[in-house]
């Protein structure tokens, strides 16, 4: 376990971002970028989101992450490359990554305590598309092959370090990390992982065969997968904020990213206490309705 022990009053460069979907954020924006230059810092301010991160946070100490979880899936996409940690500020709903409270981080920036915040490295996917363009994207959760509105099944030729695996037939595929595998795949029945684990999972969308099961891959794994069957508007979503656009044949590579996402994390509470307290899982059925 790494812990964070830099006080406010010891950061020296800071990025303070957000994203034009969080309107009500760019208020905090401005209030812990106005008390961080009253510390001496120098702060690059991106309350839209629209800065190139792994280019501006290169030489800085620390990134705020304002917002949500949402937020934390962009900024962490935008750090690929970059070895720095982000505190993630929850003005969302689930809170499940961005587990920082504003005035928990105000508090930091006047001198608070901070004992226990702890660095907790978090593992990241990248996928490049083989095609007539060569187009490379990264992800904290998930990559999934999907359809549109068409629900045809699709045929995906998987093979794990150019090994052929399996042929799916299915409505499509999920490929999560550890933090992706309670999202998405964890609705499509797939299993929970450790958070600490290298490691990634494939779950397949309503496949045709009751044999096709989720399977778990180490994390040094290279996964290949192709589009065998002719089949309109499939995507590829990332994070499930982007996309991509395949055709048949074209082929998705998809391993390890170069870098993990380093998450400020409070240390009041481990990854089990967030199943139990935002997801739910493991309580007892309330069989009497109140």
């Amino acid at each position: 376990m790494i812990l964070f022990d830099t006080p406010a009053m010891d950061l020296h460069r800071v990025v303070v971002t957000s994203t034009r979907f969080k309107p009500e954020a760019r208020a905090l924006v401005g209030e812990i970028t106005t008390r961080l230059e009253a510390l001496g810092t120098v702060v690059e301010a991106d309350p839209d989101g629209i800065m190139i991160l792994s280019e501006v946070a290169t030489k800085a100490d620390l990134v705020i992450s304002v917002g949500g979880d949402g937020t934390l899936l962009s900024t962490a996409r935008r750090l690929v490359g970059v070895h720095v940690p982000v505190l993630g500020v929850n003005l969302g709903k689930l809170g499940f990554l961005a587990e920082h409270s504003p005035e928990e981080v105000i508090a930091y920036l006047g001198g608070g305590d901070h004992n226990g915040w702890r660095l907790n490295p978090k593992m990241m996917l990248q996928a490049t598309l083989v095609g007539d363009l060569q187009v490379t994207r990264y992800a904290l959760n998930e990559f999934a092959l999907s359809q549109g509105v068409m629900t045809r099944l699709m045929d995906i030729d998987m093979k794990v370090d150019g090994q052929h695996a399996i042929q799916y037939r299915a409505d499509g595929l999920v490929v999560s990390t550890p933090v992706g595998s309670t999202a998405y795949s964890l609705s499509l029945g797939g299993p929970i992982l450790s958070q600490g684990l290298r490691a990634f999972v494939v779950t397949p969308i309503a496949p045709h065969s009751l044999t096709n099961r989720p399977i778990v891959l180490d994390g040094t794994s290279k996964v290949s997968l192709e589009l065998k069957t002719p089949v309109e508007e499939v995507v590829l979503l990332v994070d499930g904020q982007e996309r991509l656009d395949l055709r048949s044949g074209d082929r998705v590579v998809i391993s390890a990213a170069p870098t993990d996402f380093i998450l400020i994390s409070s240390g009041r509470r481990n990854s089990y206490d967030i199943l139990r307290h935002k997801l739910g899982w493991g309580t007892t059925p309330n069989l009497k309705g109140d």
